[in-house]
């Protein structure tokens, strides 16, 4: 409602200026107020992107407010069945993953899900969202001793695409920002309903959280990570240019931008096409599996 009181008062100034001094040129300005006006107005009302079957999260401690739905992980307390009942329908990775390794997860998982606060910018919200959400960096850290992203202590789930206003105005997927995850559940969602097609939000944001956490911050630094990410960065520029050059195209162009972003895709690749990865630039897939301590391949089979 806030948002819509501040939106017609500016744009009633601007139409009253403008009426007044006969300024016709304004109408550019007020189509763009408008334009602004939609993205702030109509965006919270958007519909979820989730599943018909998926239950409406309910906890004792829930704490609604005018922007959003917040979760204390620590609340939660999922049932390991619920925990299974998720994963086993989502995440082909846990699917192929060996009894103890499965325990291994799920423990790792209720862990990090306990230490965050999920808030939700929509109506309701939805189990998968901090089950598979969470799932997406323990799939990420399942090698690595540190795991649990300390320095992130919130995620922010908007139904849709939200706004960012820094560089520019601009509609996003996803981001890390701050000690936040912000994750748009309709794109996230998309990357496990096409498990093999290179693209997933949830694993491209984890993998630039997990860079900063292990590089920008001074807390539970993984020291593999750490001594081993040179070597992707060795063969990272060399990789990048080839994939410039017409007819190689296993990179979008937004991850061809800068060396961020490539990280971030890559770690995309190398979970969902581990094989294209590997034949196409081995060195930098030899790299990936060093730094995350997994052997991908051999868990695929």
């Amino acid at each position: 409602m806030r948002n819509k009181l501040v939106f017609f008062a500016v744009f009633g100034l601007i139409l009253f200026f403008t009426l007044e001094n006969h300024i016709w040129g304004g109408a550019i300005v007020m189509a763009f107020v408008l334009l602004l006006g939609v993205l702030i107005i109509e965006f919270p009302n958007a519909n979820s992107g989730s599943d018909e079957d998926e239950e409406e999260m309910v906890s004792p401690n829930q704490n609604i407010n005018e922007k959003y739905l917040c979760y204390k992980g620590v609340d939660l307390n999922f049932k390991e069945e619920e925990l299974v009942s998720v994963l086993s329908k989502h995440l082909p990775y846990f699917i192929k993953l060996s009894f103890a390794n499965r325990q291994k997860f799920l423990q790792r998982l209720k862990k990090f899900i306990s230490q965050k606060s999920f808030e939700i910018h929509d109506e309701s919200g939805f189990k998968e969202m901090p089950i598979l959400i969470s799932a997406s960096a323990i799939q990420i850290s399942f090698g690595l001793e540190e795991y649990l992203l300390s320095h992130f202590s919130h995620i922010h789930i908007f139904p849709e695409e939200f706004v960012g206003t820094y560089p520019t105005l601009r509609l996003l997927e996803g981001n890390v920002s701050g000690n936040s995850i912000n994750l748009s559940w309709k794109h996230f969602l998309k990357g496990f309903q096409f498990p093999d097609d290179g693209q997933s939000v949830g694993l491209h944001e984890m993998a630039h959280a997990y860079y900063y956490q292990n590089f920008e911050t001074s807390e539970q630094v993984n020291k593999n990570f750490v001594s081993t990410f040179n070597d992707f960065n060795n063969c990272s520029n060399k990789a990048l240019e080839q994939e410039k050059q017409y007819g190689n195209d296993l990179y979008s162009d937004y991850g061809l931008t800068n060396l961020q972003e490539f990280w971030a895709e890559s770690i995309e690749l190398f979970f969902e096409k581990p094989t294209d990865l590997k034949i196409n630039y081995p060195e930098l897939f030899a790299a990936i599996q060093e730094i995350l301590n997994q052997d991908i391949l051999a868990l695929y089979g």
